[in-house]
């Protein structure tokens, strides 16, 4: 009996064994984990395109220009020896000597385009060299028809609205350099008040004009004498201050001119000289002021 038992215990502890051996027990994995790396977005700079601009060719204002040649369909023509036209643009304006008379007209211009409308002028009349009167009407009939223009280097070129060709001008004066602004007298020509109306000094009387190195000015306004000071601050600007004069008087027609001319001298602040000529305004091409020098 007690064999019997011990049997069965025998066999009991070896099943209890086997079945320890089949059963592994499982080994649940510990969920690791991970630093998720979110990539953020870098924003790279955006390649903008500037809007293109206008193109710009050199500057038709600001300068003094030299008409070297009438260009006809026949071919050109070069201005007579001895003679000068000039073109100055300022504000809506355009002005200077037309070879004996001053001139100015309105004009209109953006990039290439250009319209100027029926100039006026002084009334002068001059006789040397022959043909200098011919010349200057047909410059001022000429300005008229200019419907564009183009700038190459130092050349200004008038096109009509046809695309030909009617005038060329230069920033470069012929011979003989212009004429300093100091030293010498300045005799006035005329002048374009702001109505646009030109005046001329009254016949007998004489406006002058005198700069001197230290800053002065001073000259003779048809009646009176007067002086004052100026500074020049660039190359084609000024400032004119402190005008005072003497006290007599003249003549209503003589007194109207030289007050005009006072009350218009502290208003210039623009200048440019073409050979012996010199030009004042108000830098908007309003109000121009033409003096000889001699």
């Amino acid at each position: 009996m007690k064999l019997l038992v011990s049997g069965l215990l025998l066999v009991a502890l070896i099943l209890m064994l086997l079945a320890a051996g089949c059963t592994n027990p499982v080994e649940v994995p510990t969920p690791t984990t991970q630093a998720t790396t979110i990539a953020t977005a870098t924003a790279s700079p955006v390649q903008t395109t500037a809007a293109p601009q206008p193109v710009t060719q050199g500057s038709l204002t600001g300068v003094t220009w030299y008409l070297v040649s009438f260009n006809r369909g026949t071919g050109s023509t070069n201005v007579l020896p001895g003679t000068e036209i000039t073109a100055i643009f300022e504000g809506n304006t355009v002005y200077g000597s037309a070879g004996c008379n001053q001139y100015q007209a309105s004009y209109q211009g953006n990039l290439n385009f250009m319209s100027i409308g029926t100039p006026s002028s002084t009334k002068m009349s001059c006789n040397s060299p022959p043909g200098i009167m011919s010349q200057e009407n047909y410059y001022m009939s000429t300005l008229r028809g200019a419907s564009s223009f183009t700038i190459n280097g130092d050349i200004l070129t008038v096109y009509d609205s046809n695309k030909n060709a009617i005038l060329s001008y230069t920033k470069n004066p012929g011979p003989g350099a212009p004429v300093p602004l100091t030293g010498g007298t300045w005799v006035m020509k005329s002048y374009v008040d702001y109505k646009g109306e030109i005046f001329t000094p009254v016949a007998g009387t004489t406006i002058s004009l005198e700069f001197s190195d230290d800053g002065k000015i001073a000259g003779n306004a048809g009646c009176n004498n007067y002086f004052g000071t100026y500074a020049q601050t660039g190359a084609n600007s000024l400032v004119i201050r402190d005008i005072g004069s003497t006290k007599m008087a003249c003549a209503d027609q003589i007194m109207v001119v030289e007050n005009s001319y006072l009350t218009m001298l502290p208003q210039l602040n623009t200048f440019y000289i073409a050979g012996n000529e010199l030009f004042l305004s108000d830098g908007a091409g309003k109000v121009t002021l033409t003096f000889e020098k001699k």
